[in-house]
């Protein structure tokens, strides 16, 4: 079956979720607004695409938590699936009530929506940054879960993780163990969705005001909303280095290949005539002193052997890149692939 995907990558702004959303909306209107151009078939948005995600404390961040079904990322999640006839999914910030008397926890989650608006599934982030902790997130009680998404009347075993959820636990768990995509490979998923809000592989805790005042002046010069429909560019991220200038139409190299490194239990382990299906969205852009990888990307693994070069060291794997966008720009990445 093929499906098309639109991975929309946003920098949104805290404080601004109406315009936010309403960008969101423009970005996909620039690709699907003539009838002679087929909607996509699943829309994926950031972790937490319309709220900004950098929040400095619990009090910070509850005027834009919501509920389940509920607020200003649900209604543009339902807006896009109803318009389009498409599932999307999209990151926020969850309020979750836990008594009568008004307490609730905070989850960072993941919706997802069917084309006639309704909730399909409803994910919480598992493995907590350090951001998230700030603002009084709490991890999932139900860890990594799997669940079947019908689309074109074919079933698919899904997935979702969000952001950290890719890294080693705490980044105090063995590297190489490789949670969520162990998981993955051991529930034999076929599609795996990522909302992210990643950082620039150039970005450091120990910035100074000079590097914040350096980039943020790079992000101050507006640039086009990229729309990559192009096949020629599926392979970007693995091409060679030419240059180590940054540059916001680019990918950031660095942060894409460690995501394929992170799937590993997809390309070692081989699982022959199961294709399995990677998104990974992410927002750019800086926000406050955080600045963001974007590089969103479409990869899928194929199933066969891995090989290392005995001449070389190299490992070789069977996948394919399907396109990544640019680390600084808004736009959205559209291909139609076959899972």
């Amino acid at each position: 079956m093929r499906l098309r995907i639109a991975a929309v990558q946003l920098s949104p702004v805290i404080g601004q979720v109406e315009e936010n959303a309403r960008r969101a909306a423009r970005i996909l209107d620039k690709v699907f607004s003539s009838s002679r151009v087929k909607s996509p078939d699943l829309i994926i948005l950031p972790e937490l695409a319309i709220t900004g995600y950098n929040f400095q404390s619990r009090a910070h961040i509850i005027p834009y938590l919501e509920t389940i079904g509920g607020g200003r990322s649900y209604q543009l999640g339902r807006e896009l699936s109803t318009k389009y006839q498409c599932h999307t999914l999209l990151g926020y910030p969850e309020r979750y009530p836990i008594n009568e008397s008004g307490a609730f926890k905070i989850y960072n989650s993941a919706v997802l929506i069917s084309p006639t608006g309704s909730v399909i599934y409803n994910y919480r982030k598992s493995f907590l940054y350090e951001t998230d902790e700030q603002w009084g997130c709490e991890e999932s009680p139900d860890g990594f879960q799997s669940f079947d998404l019908n689309i074109n009347g074919r079933r698919l075993k899904s997935t979702i993780g969000i952001c950290m959820d890719l890294n080693p636990y705490k980044f105090k768990a063995p590297f190489d163990e490789y949670e969520f995509a162990t998981f993955c490979y051991e529930n034999d998923v076929d599609l795996v969705l990522v909302p992210t809000a990643w950082l620039n592989s150039k970005w450091s805790e120990d910035w100074t005001d000079t590097d914040v005042k350096e980039y943020s002046k790079l992000y101050s010069e507006e640039e086009p909303v990229e729309v990559n429909v192009d096949p020629a560019q599926n392979d970007i991220l693995m091409t060679p280095d030419t240059d180590e200038q940054f540059r916001r139409g680019s990918p950031d190299k660095k942060t894409g290949r460690y995501w394929v490194l992170r799937m590993n239990p997809l390309y070692t382990n081989p699982h022959p005539g199961k294709r399995k299906l990677v998104v990974i969205c992410n927002r750019s852009g800086m926000e406050d002193k955080m600045m963001y990888a974007g590089t969103t990307s479409i990869m899928r693994f194929d199933g066969g052997p891995s090989h290392t070069s005995e001449a070389t060291g190299e490992m070789f794997i069977d996948f394919n890149m399907y396109g990544s966008m640019g680390q600084g720009n808004e736009g959205v990445l559209v291909r139609d692939v076959d899972t």
